[in-house]
């Protein structure tokens, strides 16, 4: 009698975790889009999903409903132990660009080099902390890509150093809600962002942005600037995740807005 008591309790704590883990992944998503009033734009990203992972993103932009160059049609490869190989951008076919990861002992992605039609050109590598979050990712070549990485005690990266080839070096400091994080079921995305980051948006850490403080560097220290100050309001589905977020940008002498909106495939 008393075994089988321990082996109701046991099966009850056994299912109760495994509804916990279904339920930090209830929702996929497969629509997000994005909109820019400032150039009357409209950014969709469309994700198709096989056995609960990405397949396929098919980025691009809408300009007064006629489409524009900045497109990408890229499909995700697996290795064996379900890892992101590689994601190959085939938007323009005759210039197929391919990133492929290379993995450490910790499952971590510590380089990623990309080739057009085979020719290299670019190498990106990432380091990552003890638990295993990008904390600093450099490119070395054309992307020019250079984030450094600092997380809260929740987790989140509050704290984003950006000093990318073209623009010039910022750091973000980002305040979070409590709910998750939109990007959460699809967590391959992760691989894409160190290619092609999301200044907007990012899928590490569990919540989401509600605020921006931006400091630009100006003669020899950065300094907080105000026009570049950012809040947001969100609302979430009923599984806790946002179907809208709308950004509020200073914008002296006021500010400007921009909505996004987000669809998703939710486990019942």
């Amino acid at each position: 009698m008393r075994l089988l008591l321990l082996l109701t309790i046991f099966l009850v704590l056994f299912v109760s975790a495994c509804r916990k883990v279904e339920d930090l992944d209830t929702c996929r998503l497969v629509r997000f889009v994005q909109e820019n009033p400032n150039n009357k734009t409209f950014h969709y990203d469309f994700i198709t999903l096989k056995d609960g992972r990405i397949e396929k993103l098919l980025s691009f932009d809408l300009n007064a409903s006629k489409d524009t160059v900045n497109k990408v049609i890229a499909f995700f490869e697996y290795d064996s132990k379900g890892r992101v190989k590689a994601v190959r951008d085939e938007a323009d076919l005759k210039n197929i660009k391919r990133f492929e990861g290379t993995y450490d002992g910790r499952d971590n992605a510590v380089k990623i080099v990309q080739t057009t039609n085979g020719d290299p050109d670019d190498e990106i590598t990432v380091e990552y902390d003890l638990r295993n979050r990008p904390i600093n990712v450099l490119s070395r070549y054309k992307l020019g890509i250079n984030r450094s990485i600092e997380y809260n005690n929740l987790g989140n990266p509050f704290r984003v150093f950006r000093s990318d080839l073209v623009a010039p070096p910022t750091i973000t400091e980002h305040t979070f809600d409590n709910k998750r994080n939109f990007f959460s079921g699809i967590p391959e995305i992760k691989f894409y962002w160190l290619v092609r980051p999301l200044n907007s948006f990012l899928p590490f850490g569990d919540n989401n942005i509600v605020s921006s403080k931006v400091f630009t560097f100006q003669s020899d220290s950065f300094k907080e600037t105000e026009s570049l100050q950012s809040k947001r309001e969100l609302t979430y589905n009923d599984k806790g995740y946002p179907d809208k977020i709308r950004i509020i940008r200073n914008d002296p002498p006021g500010t400007v807005s921009n909505t996004s909106t987000f669809s998703y495939d939710c486990l019942k």
